[in-house]
């Protein structure tokens, strides 16, 4: 009696995890959508993407340009930036003796 007990105490957790995973599986995959539906959504696309367009078409858009103290700024960063990867990178060939 208890030999049997013990063998469906180990299947029924094994065939509630075969049920649920098969289950969860069959949820993955989603139905094509139906051709009423491509239809009614194929007119609506255009008309929404007009408007969005000269919406924003009419909109001044601000200036984007760089000004020559922010590139010199930005020069010097990448100057400092640059020379201390080349610093280290030399350091490193130092260290393990191959030139």
């Amino acid at each position: 009696m208890a030999r049997s007990s013990s063998v469906l105490l180990a299947i029924v957790p094994l065939a509630l995890l075969a049920v649920a995973f098969c289950s969860a599986a069959l949820e993955v995959f989603v139905p094509a959508p139906l051709a009423q539906e491509v239809v009614a959504l194929r007119g609506a696309g255009p008309a929404s993407a007009v408007a969005t367009g000269a919406l924003l078409a009419a909109i001044p858009q601000p200036a984007a340009a760089f000004s020559e103290t922010e590139l010199n700024q930005f020069g010097l960063v990448f100057a400092i930036f640059f020379l201390g990867f080349f610093i280290a990178g030399f350091f490193r060939m130092l260290t393990v003796g191959k030139l």
